[in-house]
Formats: structure tokens, C-alpha cells, sequence
């Protein structure tokens, strides 16, 4: 459906840089990075805000790099939401069919013999204050969708953020995107109703089968929505996979440190045999599966997610070929409601973070001071590139 193909784009001192991806129809992309990367320099050269310096950008087959914004076959949502302050909910909703004579005669005014003779100018002045006052079906079914039909009248003044963000969503559908981009649609919106809100933008997605890219820089954001993310950072995409694939396997340090793997340390690579040795923190020695890519005495970064540590207050038995085990004592405890975290410093000034569900701590029920055992099997031991 969209294909981005070494896009280059510059103003002032930024760039993005070699841009290369492609969202499948009907999917839920999300480009994920931290403020300052690019992500609405991207977006608006996708709905045609920006026209890039040099690549290709296709939606459906066509190629649109040049073309101009309305010929896109885009519904675009910016962060701020950009309502008309003058107008009400549902003139805001119908904006990008106003430039459609065709609009006025079939939902406004009726099929008088008359109409079809008449400009788009002409219609505009016989429709008046009903476009003010009523709600057209074609505005009205978006509005329904949205849960906001009930605010029809009122104006972007009287409205809470999250009902902008809907009035907005609405007015993006409204014109039968092929594509919807979300710009931040809901960073400006307190947090109990981000939570609310994130998975109604998964559920309409999935029901008008609308091909979507949304832009944000918070991974529960992109864990709510997501079916393929890409991260991007100063202007370039590090990394394009499942949601699960980047938090669980990432590319790089980099992307590693921006999606919090947690426990992320550099080792002297030694590959032989049946696993890859790596000599981390003090000596303390980690395997990894034979697969990973180690250059022979070099010094690479490597990951353990904290969920995959497994903890216990007496030494686990039954452990897999080639697990690590180590002891520590519990320097601090997080309870974060479903999730809890342990900081565990070991015997040899290694400090490893690890996170179990609230009912697995709740038959352990580890303190502060408590000495522990851990274990980290070799395939839960990730290697970077680079």
C-alpha cells in the first residue's frame, strides 16, 4: 500500500537520511522515536506538506511523490488537531468535501431539477446556515463512529481534548482516506484518557480496514496499536519489526536503549563450541546460542530482557545446558500494580534488573535484603550488532 523508497528530505540543520519502508494494506504502522527525530518531518512528506529532495513515495501502486496533498488519497490528523475555532463539529467534520459541488447537491439541498447546473460557489450560497445548523449524512456516520454525534453543534471551544481528538479523527475519515497518518493523536490528552483512547483507534482501524501510520514517541503507545513499528532517531530508521521483535531482539545498542531492554552490558566475545561465551561485568561469564555473530576477542554489547531472569530464594534445579547462575541481594523493589521489578545486586558488583507478574512475586514475595538466586538460560541472552 505505501512504499517509501530512499527518501532524502532537509530543512534548516535536519535531514531524514536514505528512508526506506513500506506499510502492508490494511495494517497499523508505527513510527516510534524520541522528540527531535523526524517523525512529523516524515509524516508531512507523506500527506504532501514536504516535498522531498529526492526518492519515491507510492500509495497503491501510484506514485504521489509530487503531487499535491488533496490528490493523495490521504486523511491526515496533525498533533495540535487543527479545528476550525469558527466553525462547529460537524462543518469541521465535512472540510475535505467542501471543495465538492457534488457534496452540497446530494446532502444539503435535495435533487432539484436545477442543481445540476449549478457551481460549487452557487451551492455554497443557496445551502446557507443549514450546513451550519444540520448534521449531513456524510458527516453524521463519522460522528456516530466517533461517539460524538451529540456535539454536532457545538464549537472547538466547548470541547475536552479527547472530544477534539474524535472530531478530528472524524473529519480525517470523512474523506475515505486509502491512508490515515496520526500525528501524536493523543499525547496532548491526560494519561486515564490516553489509555481509553488507544484502544478505539486500534478497534476503528481494524474496522474500516484503513491503512494507518501513527506517530509516537511512547512504547505503550505503540504496544496498544502497533502490528509493525519502526523506530527512527535523527532522521534515520534504525529498525523496522513486530512490536515484539524490537523489544525482544533490536538491532542495535541504540534501539536497545530507546525501547529500555533494562539489563544491557558489553562483554569480551569469545565464539567455540557449543554456545558463544561472553565475559561480562567483572568477569561474570554469560553464554549465548552458537549463532550469534561474536568477533573473536572483541568487545560486543549484549541483553538480557528482566522478564527472562528467572528468580528464586533457593537455587533453581532442572536448568537447561549452558544456563548462568548467580546470586545477589535485592537492593530495591518497584510494585507497579500488574508488574513488579527487582534490583538485584550480585556477589560480583553486577546489578541486574528483573521483572515477574504480580502473582508469580506474590508467591515468593521478595523484600528488600533478601539474598536470591538467579538464572539466565543462553537463549534468553540477545547480542547487538555493532
Amino acid at each position: 500500500m505505501i512504499r517509501i523508497e530512499r527518501l532524502h528530505y532537509s530543512v534548516g540543520n535536519f535531514s531524514l537520511q536514505d528512508i526506506s519502508f513500506h506499510v502492508q494494506p490494511g495494517e497499523y504502522f508505527v513510527l516510534l522515536g524520541p522528540s527531535g527525530s523526524g517523525k512529523t518531518v516524515l509524516l508531512e512528506c507523506l500527506c504532501g506538506l514536504n516535498r522531498p529532495d529526492s526518492g519515491q513515495i507510492t500509495i497503491g501502486g501510484a506514485d504521489v511523490t509530487h503531487l499535491e496533498p488533496r490528490n493523495r488519497g490521504v486523511g491526515y490528523l496533525p498533533q495540535d488537531y487543527a479545528l476550525f475555532p469558527d466553525r462547529s463539529v460537524a462543518r469541521n467534520t465535512v472540510y475535505g468535501l467542501e471543495s465538492d459541488a457534488d457534496f452540497y447537491r446530494r446532502e444539503l439541498l435535495g435533487t432539484l431539477a436545477f442543481l445540476p447546473r449549478l457551481g460549487l460557489a452557487a451551492c455554497r450560497r443557496l445551502a446557507g446556515r443549514r450546513l451550519e445548523e444540520a448534521v449531513p449524512p456524510e458527516s453524521a456516520r463519522f460522528l456516530d463512529m466517533m461517539g460524538v454525534r451529540h456535539l454536532a453543534g457545538r464549537r472547538p471551544g466547548r470541547l475536552s481534548g479527547g472530544e477534539k481528538q474524535r472530531v478530528a479523527l472524524a473529519r480525517a475519515l470523512a474523506v475515505r482516506p486509502q491512508v490515515l497518518l496520526l500525528d501524536e493523536p493523543v499525547s496532548a490528552l491526560d494519561e486515564q484518557t490516553r489509555d481509553a483512547l488507544c484502544p478505539e483507534l486500534k478497534r476503528l482501524q481494524q474496522n474500516t480496514k484503513t491503512t494507518t501510520i501513527h506517530v509516537c514517541h511512547s512504547l505503550a503507545e505503540m504496544l496498544a496499536v502497533a502490528d509493525r513499528v519502526g523506530i527512527i532517531r535523527n532522521g534515520g530508521i534504525l529498525q523496522v519489526g513486530t512490536p515484539q521483535e524490537i523489544l525482544e531482539r533490536p538491532r542495535t545498542r541504540v534501539v536497545a536503549e530507546f525501547v529500555q531492554v533494562g539489563n544491557l552490558f558489553t562483554a569480551r566475545g569469545e565464539p567455540g563450541g557449543e554456545w558463544t561465551e561472553l565475559r561480562g561485568p567483572d568477569g561474570v561469564r554469560f553464554l549465548a546460542p552458537r549463532s550469534a555473530i561474536v568477533p573473536n576477542g572483541e568487545d560486543v554489547s549484549f541483553m538480557i530482557r528482566p522478564e527472562y531472569i528467572q528468580v528464586e530464594k533457593q537455587p533453581p534445579s532442572d536448568m537447561p545446558p549452558g544456563t548462568t547462575r548467580l546470586e545477589g541481594t535485592v537492593r530495591m523493589l518497584t510494585d507497579s500494580g500488574p508488574l513488579v521489578r527487582l534490583t538485584v545486586q550480585c556477589d560480583r558488583d553486577l546489578s541486574l534488573q528483573v521483572s515477574m507478574g504480580k502473582s508469580q512475586y506474590n508467591q515468593r514475595r521478595f523484600l528488600p535484603g533478601d539474598r536470591v538466586h538467579l538464572a539466565v538460560a543462553p537463549e534468553d541472552v540477545h547480542v547487538l550488532d555493532g
